[in-house]
């Protein structure tokens, strides 16, 4: 089956036979195929679902969608969301890069953040459209980042929007430089399905933090 959104992109969601695990009592619903990781899991049902990397299921199983949305932590664990409304190609980015073997914990980095964005962005990344910026996987601001991190254009308002959403998350959920913190994406069925062609097409374009 497949997912659409209003700007008319489709992100293809295949139900897999035997691929059931548990997320806190609730039964994952889908699994991305094709386009995305193979292995990454839509857990929850409604507006309460989340895109998490496969095996990211066990490091919350005691949670629920919900609770991880609206408390974004699961026990001690601290998670950062990332919204697909509203960073459709960030989205993208991120959950190829967990098909790639990236991590999806990842730990805080403040310190190196301006390195680790000159090793992945600067130096050999080259844009196609005015208004696109780099985007990098692992975040440049988490050990994770800098040399390796998995690279895609995406509209510069995402690019705020994302350091706005992490900005925040770091600030008011206390994530320290050394901190640990599990990353997933809301909204999936918006994540965009084809890399940026010049045009922001997010749904939802409001104001994500400073």
């Amino acid at each position: 089956m497949t997912t659409g959104s209003k700007t008319g992109m489709l992100l293809p969601l295949v139900l897999v036979a035997g691929a059931v695990v548990y997320f806190g009592g609730s039964e994952v619903q889908d699994t991305v195929a094709g386009l995305l990781s193979s292995d990454s899991v839509i857990v929850g049902a409604g507006d309460e679902q989340v895109l998490v990397a496969g095996g990211a299921e066990s490091e919350v199983e005691q949670c629920t969608a919900e609770k991880v949305l609206s408390e974004k932590r699961c026990g001690d664990l601290k998670v950062i969301v990332m919204s697909a409304a509203k960073m459709p190609y960030i989205a993208r980015n991120i959950s190829l890069a967990w098909g790639e073997g990236h991590d999806f914990i990842l730990t805080k980095d403040g310190k190196n953040r301006a390195a680790n964005y000159n090793q992945t962005c600067r130096k050999t990344f080259v844009k196609k459209y005015d208004d696109g910026s780099c985007d990098e996987y692992a975040f440049a601001s988490s050990v994770q980042g800098g040399k390796g991190a998995r690279t895609e254009e995406v509209p510069a308002r995402e690019q705020a929007c994302q350091g706005g959403t992490l900005s925040t998350a770091y600030r008011y959920q206390g994530i320290g430089d050394g901190d640990d913190f599990l990353v997933v994406i809301s909204n999936p069925g918006k994540i965009a399905s084809v890399p940026y062609q010049g045009q922001d097409v997010a749904e939802d374009k409001t104001s994500c933090g400073s």
